[in-house]
């Protein structure tokens, strides 16, 4: 796929928007869900967080250095199109955290998770097109994220006085803050 870098500015343009800036769209839809005040779209969102949270640990403390695999642009000529640290690359902390969100969604909300999962491949595809990660580093935070979303969706009875917890939290501050709406 980086074979394609550099031959269309604007290509490239979109590929690094896409490798660096979609998470951020995610993460914004997962605000709004959280501030639409329903329960359900806050109990997503905390599930969500969750398995991101697991997910990125799991990523960034154990498997990336167990695996501890050079980048692509350590080990071969590529076309680099936005810099980076010469870190391991297995799995993509990108792609653990689009994946994570967008599975935890998808469980939740069918239409809503197609889209995010959309938005996690082009998170991706992006990130081994501009020449940071290698096409297995997308695949293993696919599996990663699955996996742990599963699990916490499989668990969620268990753990849903804790995002109970937050959600009456955050209840009583609005209360606090403007006064009750009842």
């Amino acid at each position: 796929m980086n074979d394609f870098a550099g031959r269309y500015d604007w290509i490239d343009d979109v590929m690094e928007i896409f490798a660096l800036d979609i998470v951020w769209l995610m993460l914004s839809v997962m605000v709004y869900l959280w501030f639409t005040g329903r329960e359900d779209n806050q109990r997503t969102v905390f599930y969500a967080f969750l398995t991101a949270s697991i997910s990125l640990l799991l990523a960034i403390f154990f498997i990336s250095p167990e695996v501890n695999h050079a980048r692509p642009f350590v080990q071969h000529q590529v076309i680099q199109l936005i810099p980076h640290a010469p870190d391991p690359s297995f799995p993509s902390d990108h792609a653990v955290l689009a994946f994570s969100l967008a599975f935890s969604v998808l469980f939740a909300k069918r239409k809503l998770g197609l889209v995010m999962i959309l938005l996690a491949l082009a998170t991706g595809i992006a990130r081994v097109y501009v020449g940071v990660h290698y096409p297995a580093d997308i695949l293993g935070a696919i599996v990663l994220s699955f996996g742990m979303s599963f699990l916490v969706w499989r668990g969620r009875k268990k753990l849903e006085s804790i995002p109970n917890f937050f959600i009456r939290l955050y209840q009583n501050l609005l209360n606090r803050l403007f006064g009750s709406h009842e």
